[in-house]
């Protein structure tokens, strides 16, 4: 749901705000520090990418910011992104086919 917007109304539970679509059930950003790491680069990445999608760079600055401030080229941002977001998603992947 990348254009889907949303809304935290109590932690980091989110909602979407179209009624019509599903809302997620479960703290994904918690989930991203269980998976990847608390403090990991990983999960750095992909928190710094989803804010930058989300508020076009207006909050915390723009991936291509947080690359130059690191001397880090935006294929290898895009590269751990992927990876990092691979990870997450079979991770829940794995945990849902348990249940």
């Amino acid at each position: 749901m990348p254009y889907t917007p949303i809304y935290a109304p109590r932690g980091n539970t989110l909602q979407s705000a179209n009624k019509s679509q599903p809302s997620a059930t479960f703290d994904i950003l918690a989930f991203t520090g269980t998976v990847l790491g608390d403090r990991s680069e990983e999960r750095k990445i992909v928190l710094v990418w989803a804010r930058a999608i989300v508020t076009e760079g207006e909050v915390g600055g723009s991936i291509s910011q947080f690359c130059q401030a690191r001397d880090m080229q935006r294929r290898t941002f895009d590269r751990k992104r992927v990876r990092a977001c691979e990870k997450i998603a079979a991770e829940k992947n794995r945990i849902e086919r348990r249940g």
